[in-house]
């Protein structure tokens, strides 16, 4: 047993210092927010068109840390990535009561992911443990701690405020409204505070017509942008495998061209609605039902949502199925039988190209619906 965890600390070590080598070296995606940031820290000025799809007040928190060089920079980002991963099996057992052997199926499915995100130094396993411990703390009647929390993934990646969705589903509270007011003055506060209020105002400004009018799928699609078969977004999903691109083929795709781009985005919104309903349909039944079953399945469920919602969704967005494998962990057939089936897409190009990751998203789902349905409507 010494041996064995001595040997994982060695490979947990190495791997941390490929990580920050990597990142140091710029050979990762960390380096986008980072030099947006120290553009900050350097001219006092917000810089949207550097980086567009992180909120601007994600610039201003990483800004102190950008001040560093990249190399010192990437060594304490790693470790908050590492940090905030090794602390999730933790705080699922508190949101769940599942001790983490119990745990070993579900995180097969999700470590790929992980691994995928901490390589490229991403901040979705921050946003994950930031989310997670939000509604550990809805569970404990801590509902303003969980809104902030909540919000301050928001800050960090505009995705995860969909959770504030799962809080309100749970809790029915005047408190929860004003937390949000609270969370969304402090974060504005924050851009205030280090470029001024009309450079603040103007920046938000920037960031929302940039994200209306060059980051929706249509916008991607007319531009030829993020159409490879990495993005595993719904939207662009449908259009590479139904839609009629034209003399544009995407590398490793099958594309059968067989409807109009209106056409997919109307398919789009018509299983957006279906998801929607669905959830809203689960929220209702499992209004009275044991509160730490239900929470996790609303999380699991939104968290879907909001990566079928989204026009980007690289691999590792994919790490946002934790909830819904963790709240799968009584099927661990189920779960081993997903984890191989996602394992075998990722190594298939023309997998990815039609959706894999998302059709496995998509059918937890389904499945999670089901057993919400089936919950006793009175707690034990």
């Amino acid at each position: 047993m010494t041996r064995r965890r001595l040997g994982a600390a060695i490979g947990l070590a190495l791997f941390f210092g490929y990580v920050v080598l990597r990142s140091a070296q710029r050979g990762n995606d960390f380096k986008y927010p980072y030099l947006a940031a120290k553009a900050l820290w350097r001219t006092s000025r917000l810089h949207v068109a550097a980086q567009p799809r992180y909120p601007v007040s994600f610039h201003v928190l990483l800004a102190p840390l950008a001040s560093l060089p990249i190399g010192l920079a990437s060594l304490v980002w790693a470790a908050l990535s590492f940090a905030a991963v090794g602390a999730l099996p933790r705080i699922f057992e508190r949101l769940t009561g599942l001790n983490f052997r119990r745990q070993i199926p579900a995180w097969y499915v999700v470590l790929p992911f992980f691994i995928d995100a901490l390589v490229l130094g991403q901040s979705d396993p921050i946003n994950v443990c930031l989310v997670s411990l939000g509604l550990t703390a809805l569970l404990q009647e801590k509902a303003m701690t969980s809104v902030a929390l909540v919000g301050m993934a928001g800050m960090i990646k505009i995705l995860p405020i969909v959770h504030w969705a799962t809080i309100v589903a749970r809790v029915r509270s005047w408190r929860i409204w004003l937390a949000m007011a609270l969370t969304a003055t402090l974060g504005l506060g924050v851009i205030v505070v280090a470029v001024g209020w009309s450079s603040a105002l103007a920046a938000i400004e920037e960031q929302v017509d940039w994200i209306s009018n060059y980051e929706k799928p249509w916008h991607l699609v007319a531009r030829h942008a993020d159409l490879r078969v990495n993005n595993e977004s719904l939207p662009i999903v449908l259009v590479r495998t139904f839609g009629d691109l034209g003399a544009y083929d995407p590398l490793h795709s099958l594309s059968l061209g067989i409807l109009s781009l209106n056409q997919i985005w109307f398919l789009w919104g018509v299983v957006l609605a279906g998801l929607t309903l669905a959830w809203t349909v689960c929220v209702w039944k499992t209004r009275n039902a044991e509160p730490r079953r239900a929470t996790l399945g609303v999380f699991a469920l939104s968290s879907v949502i909001m990566l079928a919602g989204t026009p980007i969704c690289w691999h590792h967005y994919f790490l946002w199925l934790l909830p819904a494998v963790i709240f799968l962990a009584h099927r661990p057939r189920l779960l081993w039988a997903c984890g191989t089936l996602s394992l075998a897409g990722t190594a298939v190009p023309v997998a990815r190209g039609l959706g894999c990751h998302m059709l496995i998203a998509l059918g937890l789902y389904a499945i999670i619906v089901g057993d919400l349905l089936r919950l006793p409507t009175d707690p034990p």
